[in-house]
């Protein structure tokens, strides 16, 4: 007999990035499995959201850049909603363009949040294209920026300890990004507080690791 299949798991691993292929992996089952779950559950699936209309994610993801860009702050997802006359943004935004997530607030412990802003304002002004808080790239597992273009497979932690986080705890979430990354052949890019007293001492690093990976 099966073992029955709780659809809030596939639900959260869904909202999380996953495709269907890879939920219904996880979870033993088939694809269409997975998409009648989300589906029962009003789950707006990415696929269905490009399909029924391509061309409307395809000119206001580029009007959303331009909005976002333009309040110089941060928004809330609920405000770029607003702007394309929806009350929800689909995935399929996000999917497509990644680098919408740069003008996105998000939640982060206080005490970790001065770094992600640094290592973001940093990313910018070196013209470095990144997808920000991402969980996509490792199923699930969050990184602060996933690089994009010609960094492209290098993937950025900030190695620094939350004092809301226990050591085994945080030692966990450290080896979970990093057996993940080595399974998905990703380079992950550790940043230290030493890094954070001159950004600009890791240009060469990107440059070599992603010679490495070219190789």
């Amino acid at each position: 007999m099966k073992a029955k299949i709780e659809p809030q798991g596939i639900i959260e691993a869904y909202k999380n990035g996953q495709s269907l292929n890879a939920i219904a992996r996880a979870f033993g089952t088939y694809p269409t499995t997975v998409r009648r779950i989300l589906e029962r559950n009003d789950i707006e699936l990415r696929h269905d959201a490009m399909v029924k209309g391509s061309h409307t994610v395809l000119n206001d993801g580029e009007k959303l850049i331009e909005w976002a860009k333009a309040q110089g702050r941060l928004v809330t997802r609920k405000e770029l909603a607003e702007v394309v006359g929806k009350t929800r943004l689909s995935p399929g935004y996000f999917q497509k363009y990644p680098e919408l997530g740069q003008y996105v607030a998000s939640y982060e412990q206080k005490d970790i949040k001065k770094y992600t802003e640094q290592l973001f304002t940093w990313l910018q002004e070196n013209d470095i294209s990144y997808a920000p808080n991402d969980r996509s790239a490792l199923e699930g597992i969050p990184v602060q920026a996933r690089l994009l273009n010609k960094y492209d497979g290098i993937l950025i932690t900030i190695d620094i300890k939350s004092v809301s986080i226990s050591n085994a705890r945080y030692k966990e979430m450290i080896r979970r990004r990093l057996k993940k990354a080595n399974e998905k052949g990703l380079i992950m890019l550790f940043l230290k507080e030493e890094h954070f007293e001159d950004l600009d001492c890791i240009k060469g690093l990107l440059n070599s690791l992603k010679y490495s990976k070219e190789r």
